[in-house]
């Protein structure tokens, strides 16, 4: 076919009638071919284009074809069959021979990502890829995943499709030398590049320093956010005057980002003014906190990231307070154990204490975070604020796994109705596979308890979603015995046995991709 497209309507008319009694449409056909064949190729390539929903054009430039893939070896038939429902993909010759046990969307994306965690070395068939591309779009987490598995021909198909170009997008590890790629190349691939220049020591720090620098005032809010983030790779002292000249920008993107390194320098002119600011309002006297919230929040608090406005419920001084305890350096109030001890107010100590949780979680201050841990836990047991959880919950993010692992363990001990109260369901979220044979015992030795079971009510359905997709999937054969000895009129039948069918699913995908 040859020069432009016909339309579909002259096509239709002489398929219709006959090639003998009507004239090919302009465009359809080479001297010396075959009438009826132009005419069947022509109609070929208009339901391609109709199909897609696009108008026919001519004249586009062909790209370059797909990388050759074909040693790779693909994985077997039925892990892709199991790839297409969790993709909810009808692809050919598939179907939907694997019903996906779990019930919400999220539980469904953790299985794909397991799986797709799980193909190693091997090529996934090419009729996915679109499906796969399409759920990196819409979910973020899921885009490493997706580069991995889908090797070369993902990448190939990415840069046919607009909306595919986060692929090309994330940070992508680069030589420090590559000028060109620094100058034109996508923004993963220059903050790759300043990466690495970055960890080139002092003098890479300073070139580093000196390219950002340079090009500052021409790029993208977007774009200065995340050049700026690359800061990060061997952040010093030597810094803060451009990250100080950051906090004036007018995107509040690129402000955010130099207050988040600004507040991992100790010595920072930042935070010395958080600290001088901070400790005009909590002194200790006489072995007691005392606490004069501040009166205004002027226009140097708002530059360093003091938001004015407080939430719905909460007053201006409380929560001016709050944000000054949240952006000061800890050490400033010594062991954190003997500053808790010591006696506060009573109108002040939750602001005191949120703060210092927000603080602790900003800074990964480990030691600060289970100081704070303990003694929210045991509030919360007890029945404390209904916000207690979520500044447990803001705790959790900064202990280390196997701290994590083991305040699950304790807390699941206390029964599945106390657990839940404490939040062990965000403590679960955070401990990385594989769980730790404890672990495993505890959740177990939970949901045997019939009468902790009845207790927990419908929190009990998220325990069992989340544990279905964390614990070893050779704990399938278990959690089926489990589901199997429940008494017939036990109300929660149901989740457990959707709690067996998920690991027993898990299980059998990783059989297939072994």
């Amino acid at each position: 076919m040859a020069g432009e497209l016909p339309d579909w309507g002259d096509v239709l008319a002489t398929a219709l009638v006959g090639t003998q009694r009507r004239t090919l449409p302009a465009g359809v056909g080479a001297p010396g071919e075959d009438p009826a064949e132009a005419l069947l190729d022509a109609a070929g390539a208009l339901t391609l284009y109709r199909r897609a929903g696009l108008r026919a054009r001519a004249g586009l430039d062909v790209p370059e074809p797909a990388p050759d893939d074909s040693a790779i070896p693909l994985v077997s038939w039925a892990a892709a069959a199991r790839a297409a429902d969790l993709l909810a993909v009808d692809a050919v010759g598939y179907g939907t021979s694997n019903a996906v046990p779990v019930r919400d969307a999220d539980g469904r994306l953790e299985l794909l990502a397991e799986w797709l965690g799980a193909v190693g070395g091997r090529r996934v068939p090419g009729e996915l890829l679109p499906a796969l591309l399409e759920v990196g779009r819409r979910h973020r987490a899921l885009r490493p995943f997706v580069a991995a598995a889908g090797g070369s021909r993902a990448e190939w198909l990415a840069r046919q499709r607009p909306e595919w170009g986060y692929l090309g997008a994330g940070v992508v590890e680069a030589p420090a030398d590559d000028r060109q790629g620094w100058e034109l190349g996508s923004i993963g691939r220059r903050v790759g590049i300043l990466t690495a220049v970055r960890r080139g020591g002092p003098q890479g720090q300073q070139r580093g320093r000196d390219m950002l620098a340079e090009v500052w005032a021409t790029e993208t809010p977007d774009d200065r956010a995340a050049l700026l983030g690359a800061l990060a790779t061997g952040l010093s002292p030597d810094d803060e005057p451009l990250l100080e000249t950051a906090l004036d920008d007018r995107r509040k993107e690129v402000r955010l980002a130099a207050l988040d390194l600004l507040a991992l320098l100790p010595g920072s002119a930042y935070a010395r003014r958080m600290t001088e600011r901070t400790t005009a309002c909590v002194r200790i006297a006489g072995g007691r906190i005392q606490v004069v919230p501040p009166v205004a929040c002027d226009k140097g608090m708002r530059r360093d990231g003091l938001a004015p406005r407080p939430p719905a419920g909460v007053g201006e001084r409380a929560w001016w307070l709050e944000e000054l305890l949240t952006r000061t350096p800890l050490r400033v109030w010594g062991d954190p154990e003997e500053f808790l001890s010591r006696p506060v107010t009573d109108e002040w100590a939750a602001v005191l204490r949120r703060g210092l949780a927000r603080a602790a979680a900003g800074q990964r201050d480990q030691e600060w975070a289970a100081a704070l841990t303990g003694r929210l836990t045991e509030e919360v047991a007890a029945g404390g604020r209904p916000d207690d959880r979520l500044l447990l919950e803001a705790l959790y993010d900064a202990l280390p796994s196997d701290a994590l692992a083991g305040i699950a363990v304790q807390v699941l001990r206390r029964g599945l109705a106390g657990a839940a109260a404490v939040g062990v369901e965000h403590v679960l979220e955070l401990c990385p596979r594989p769980w730790p044979s404890a672990l495993v015992e505890a959740v177990f030795g939970a949901l045997d308890d019939l009468g902790g079971r009845r207790s927990a009510g419908w929190r009990l359905a998220g325990l069992c979603e989340l544990a279905a997709l964390r614990l070893p999937a050779g704990a399938a054969a278990r959690a089926t015995a489990l589901a199997a000895g429940l008494p017939s009129d036990d109300p929660m039948s149901n989740i457990v046995g959707r709690f067996a069918d998920t690991l027993r699913f898990r299980h059998d995908m990783l059989e297939e991709l072994a």
